[in-house]
């Protein structure tokens, strides 16, 4: 079986073409979010989702004091190695999950993770999840890739081939797609072969992320779906003023505990 990419977390996110200046943009907004958004002070927050948590280190650095979750053994490792007093982490699923701290006044879901949580149950799991580990009007800033239709293909597909760095590491990357049935809620599932080419010898991995068909209104259904959140915002492109019709990358749901 191949490894995966998630086992090399400091060559996974030059994989997913995070760009430079990505995360600390995406921390400033989130930061303006809850200013806009809660009127008592925002201070203890949830990564979901985690990874290492880059954006908990440039919190703590900010004063705030992060708990990150994620359900890489190898992420979660990687994390604790780089983490502060302020940045802790506990390894959970996504889908289902407590925590031994008391209650966050925010909880965000970012690099665009949101929709792998593909089935119905699971979704409404993690939202009473997350809401469980919130205050009562705490947010939920959730961050999801714009979903244009993609053409439906019969067999696996090849997308697109580029390469990458990850420092002196040179990556040769490979991107599918593959066959999803008419019924299923899927947007795609998304194939990245990562050809990793380290001194000592090039080690391919293998992921398959499903991905679910999400936009602000499929987010908002869910939302009172829980019973345990209302969709309070929609933002585009970490912009404040962008019409939603202009989105051009990404956007931002945010949901309020109730």
């Amino acid at each position: 079986m191949e490894p995966s990419i998630y086992q090399y977390p400091d060559i996974f996110r030059c994989a997913h073409l995070e760009s430079p200046g990505e995360i600390p943009a995406e921390v400033l907004f989130l930061q303006q979010v809850w200013d806009r958004h809660r009127k008592t002070q925002t201070r203890r927050i949830l990564d979901i989702g985690c990874g290492d948590s880059p954006h908990g280190r440039l919190l703590t650095g900010d004063g705030f004091e992060v708990v990150g979750i994620d359900r890489s053994p190898t992420m979660i490792a990687a994390g604790r190695r780089k983490a502060n007093a302020n940045l802790r982490f506990y390894r959970r699923p996504i889908e289902k999950f407590t925590l031994p701290e008391r209650a966050f006044d925010a909880a965000i879901f970012m690099s665009e993770t949101f929709p792998v949580i593909v089935d119905n149950a699971d979704l409404l799991s993690h939202l009473k999840s997350v809401a469980g580990a919130l205050k009562r009007g705490g947010l939920y800033c959730i961050d999801i890739d714009r979903q244009d239709p993609l053409p439906r293909v019969r067999q696996r597909t090849m997308w697109r081939e580029r390469t990458a760095r990850a420092g002196n590491v040179a990556l040769d990357i490979r991107e599918f797609h593959r066959p999803i049935g008419w019924h299923s809620p899927l947007h795609s599932i998304y194939e990245l072969q990562c050809t990793i080419n380290f001194t000592a010898g090039a080690v391919t991995t293998r992921d398959l992320i499903p991905v679910r068909y999400t936009t602000p209104s499929t987010l908002e259904l869910a939302a009172l779906a829980s019973g345990m959140f209302k969709m309070v915002a929609v933002y585009c492109d970490l912009s404040f003023t962008k019409p939603i019709d202009k989105c051009r990358y990404r956007w931002t749901g945010v949901l309020r505990r109730v």
